[in-house]
């Protein structure tokens, strides 16, 4: 089941429709009308490539109490994917370069009610549904998911970000060291904080990483470039078309969780501990890859080390997350949007607040976000 119809789960949706060998899709979104018309397009598109998916559409909205809980007690689906965001992580880039420019000195971590929302209503959700099988999250699940694994609701995992770096330091290495792709492998275990400077490039501090790069079982990083391999830029094109390198890594977590041996993946926030890490996924489930030369709890203390690079000074213990002042401050200056800290029980006043202003603040530099959102995700 995919829960969130926007531009990732969409691309997602048309991943999955051509996977061979995949089970029923059920696509749930609030928008009744969007969600039928891209399950059309996913059912005729895959068909006419000679797929035969199975995709059918159902209306849910995580705003009204019940009603997911609802839909999965009666699918029952094996996998649940949620997307679902309050807002997209691009959209303050539609503004005009030096207001964008402006709010980019504030990192990730300050915009974190509007991804830990309606994440948060999901797995209340799913707890009243007594769910039992496997959740994956997308919404900046390295801090999200660390969240709520301080209330007891965690998801078993998230996707993409780190994925996306060793995917990137992957391609870099194989060119570096004269190499096919497929003789490589990459351990990496990184924040998404790393993943900017990953791939625009970064003269500067990283964010504490791990990283090996294997080619035949043996120890290649420094000849296919050590640290170099996380600086030198890796051109992306902006916005919504990024969702397509998530997607693709998204699947491959899905399809490792729908075969019987164990597949070496990287992936997000495991059973909601913060950053990225290697793992092992199967269709009995997803567990932590063993590290040489790094234990668990280095793995974990490399990645809490992490969250101040994204803007995050701590997580408290009842899932308070307190940002960084600096950060804090730009939103503050910038949208008048004044909050050094999020409790978990305020994540929708907050994002609503949050939007509202972000919105107000777009108007007074001549950009209504909405028209320009639904402009650039056709460009």
């Amino acid at each position: 089941m995919i829960i969130g119809l926007g531009d990732l789960g969409s691309a997602v949706l048309e991943f999955l429709a051509r996977a061979p060998g995949m089970g029923p899709i059920v696509v749930a979104s609030r928008d009744a009308g969007r969600g039928e018309r891209r399950v059309n397009l996913a059912r005729a598109g895959a068909t006419a490539q000679g797929f035969a998916p199975s995709i059918r559409f159902v209306r849910v909205d995580l705003e009204a109490p019940g009603e997911l809980a609802e839909v999965v007690a009666r699918e029952r689906p094996e996998i649940i994917l949620s997307t679902a965001t309050r807002q997209t992580w691009w959209l303050p880039s539609l503004l005009p370069p030096e207001h964008a420019a402006r709010l980019r000195r504030a990192r990730f971590g300050v915009w974190l009610p509007l991804h830990l929302s309606l994440t948060l209503k999901l797995m209340r959700e799913l707890r009243t549904a007594n769910y039992r099988g496997i959740t994956l999250t997308a919404p900046f699940p390295d801090v999200v998911n660390a969240v709520l694994d301080k209330l007891g609701l965690a998801p078993d995992c998230g996707v993409g970000n780190v994925e996306e770096i060793a995917t990137k330091v992957r391609l870099t290495a194989a060119q570096n060291l004269q190499q096919p792709v497929r003789h490589l492998r990459v351990i990496l275990v990184a924040h998404h904080a790393l993943v900017s400077p990953a791939f625009e490039g970064s003269s500067g501090p990283l964010p504490p990483y791990f990283l090996r790069v294997f080619c035949g079982g043996e120890d290649l990083t420094e000849q296919a470039g050590g640290e170099q391999l996380l600086r030198v830029p890796y051109a992306l094109p902006p916005g919504a078309a990024i969702n397509f390198l998530t997607a693709g890594c998204t699947l491959r977590l899905i399809r490792a969780l729908c075969q019987e041996e164990e597949t070496a993946v990287h992936a997000p926030a495991p059973e909601g501990l913060p950053g990225g890490y290697p793992l092992l996924a199967s269709a009995s489930g997803i567990r932590l890859a063993p590290i040489d030369g790094l234990t668990h709890e280095q793995a974990v203390a490399l990645n809490e080390a992490s969250h101040c690079f994204d803007g995050i000074e701590r997580i408290e213990s009842d899932g308070t997350t307190v940002f960084c002042q600096p950060d804090a401050d730009i939103l503050r200056e910038a949208l008048g949007y004044d909050a050094s800290s999020l409790k978990p029980e305020d994540a929708d006043d907050r994002a609503e607040e949050l939007m509202a202003k972000l919105r107000e603040f777009a108007r007074r530099t001549g950009v209504d976000l909405d028209q320009a959102w639904q402009t650039a995700r056709l460009s």
